[in-house]
């Protein structure tokens, strides 16, 4: 699918922000990095007397993931769960054809059905290997085996005619 123009901009956008935030980080890091040592000297006779902070020991802590494992898994789970909602937007704009006029006919053409799966609508269907074998299903049954004697009906499955 290909991208309007509008959110090709819109990513370009985010992706310079994006830049400009790791540059920011990065800056400020390397200034902390090289001060720390000077400023450590300069405030080392003021800081010396002053009562140490308590150790703090979180429980368990030294099974928490690294910061990289953390971003990786929740980024993982994030790509399972966008590809979750489109399969099921998918399947809901195939349930729906029936209803959107001039898509049931050929959202349904295509669609192939196994025996036992629930029938999805009232029509004719017929097997997608022996297409002279044909029967008609209604609603909210079982399609039915195959039923040719050409051979074993194992792998047949059913679309509408």
């Amino acid at each position: 699918m290909a991208s309007t123009s509008g959110q090709e901009e819109f990513l370009a956008v985010i992706r310079k922000s994006q830049e400009a935030v790791i540059t920011v980080v990065r800056n400020l890091a390397e200034t902390v990095r090289t001060a720390s040592p000077k400023l450590a000297s300069v405030y080392a006779p003021l800081t010396d007397n002053l009562p140490k902070p308590p150790s703090v020991s979180v429980p368990f802590g030294d099974k928490l993931p690294e910061p990289e494992d953390a971003v990786a898994r929740a980024y993982e789970f994030g790509e399972q769960l966008l590809a979750s909602q489109r399969k099921f937007a998918e399947d809901l704009l195939k349930a729906a054809a029936p209803l959107i006029p001039g898509r049931a006919e050929s959202a349904s053409a295509t669609e192939t059905y196994k025996p036992g799966q629930v029938v999805p609508r009232d029509g004719t269907v017929e097997c997608a290997r022996h297409h002279d074998v044909q029967d008609h299903v209604k609603a909210g049954t079982r399609f039915p085996p195959c039923s040719h004697h050409h051979e074993h009906s194992e792998g047949c499955t059913w679309q509408y005619v």
